[in-house]
């Protein structure tokens, strides 16, 4: 089966197939992304830049952004300097020199008004798309979610109009409503939503009575759900993150509407090389199911779809609480 039966468009992007390398270190370097490439991969998300590395080497004003001068003296230091900002952008330019899959750039800042200013710079290098991780975790009980909403549709608009390639927001699973928040970062003018963002885990140490922090654990269930629910009744692509093991994890996230599957823990196990398995999988899939392009099924098992069987919204709500029911009386 010819790559061209694998293609898909996701953020105005035409990939070659919906295998996208996640943010990790495989993406750190151009001589990676070029390893990604020849693997097989349809699109990569470069390794996340964040607003500290930026302003260890810009000349930023310290009252610009929130950070104590303790920590920017450490950074200063050499501490997080491995993967410098501007070495990325090298690294793009680079990459994009001899890359030809989309290569999407990834940054993370706490500080409102530096969003666009960094945006620009990687628009600069020669990415082809930008995708924003916003972690604004909910911990003060006086602040309403509308607040909490309105720090999206605020750095969505700001970096929209500083940058002319495509956005993408990598979401967290803790939002009030994410259909609502959603749908109105679609109306935003956000290209893409990625489900989800595994950030850090707090834990703690019975022995010696200390908090401390371990890997985010994917949820491909909470991911699947999530796609299933909302895939064609917003305006914006969606692309599942987290968990995903086999080619069969790939064709259910399609199957719940994903326009594009990014992975990263399966290729840390077992190498790029098991991107040529996957794609392989799911050309065997659609060849036993005589589907012909991944768009002849995409979304087939949402929601959305799933509700069409069904005169309205309520007796397709009664049929997901009657399987729920079903699930646990046996």
């Amino acid at each position: 089966m010819a790559d061209s039966q694998l293609n898909t468009s996701y953020m105005g992007l035409e990939l070659r197939n919906p295998i996208v390398v996640a943010s990790s270190d495989l993406t750190k370097t151009a001589e990676g992304m070029k390893k990604c490439e020849a693997a097989g991969a349809g699109a990569i998300v470069l390794k996340s830049l964040f607003e500290e590395q930026f302003l260890v080497e810009g000349d930023i004003p310290e009252s610009d952004y929130a950070m104590y001068p303790e920590a920017l003296d450490y950074m200063r230091s050499g501490g997080l300097l491995e993967y410098a900002p501007s070495r990325i952008c090298r690294e793009i330019e680079q990459a994009k020199a001899e890359v030809k899959i989309p290569v999407i750039a990834s940054i993370n800042c706490q500080t409102s008004s530096l969003w666009p200013r960094f945006a620009r710079q990687v628009e600069e290098a020669g990415a082809d798309g930008m995708e924003l991780n916003i972690y604004d975790l909910p911990i003060d009980p006086r602040i309403s979610c509308a607040e909490h909403d309105s720090l999206y549709f605020r750095i969505i608009k700001d970096v929209k109009e500083s940058i002319s390639i495509p956005i993408s927001v990598k979401l967290i699973p803790q939002i009030s409503s994410l259909p609502y928040l959603a749908n109105k970062m679609a109306e935003a003018g956000c290209q893409g939503l990625v489900f989800f963002n595994w950030f850090l885990e707090p834990d703690i140490d019975v022995k010696k009575l200390s908090t401390y922090s371990r890997k985010g654990q994917a949820n491909f269930n909470q991911t699947l759900r999530w796609v299933a629910l909302l895939a064609d009744r917003i305006g914006t692509d969606l692309a599942a993150s987290g968990g995903v093991r086999n080619a069969d994890d790939v064709i259910k996230q399609i199957l719940a509407g994903a326009k594009a599957v990014q992975i990263c823990s399966l290729f840390y196990q077992k190498g790029l090389d098991v991107i040529r398995d996957l794609l392989a999988g799911i050309e065997a899939w659609m060849g036993e199911h005589k589907f012909a392009a991944l768009e002849d099924f995409r979304g087939e098992l949402s929601f959305k779809k799933q509700e069409l069987s069904f005169r309205d919204l309520g007796e397709a709500s009664s049929y997901f609480r009657a399987q729920y029911l079903k699930i646990y009386s046996n």
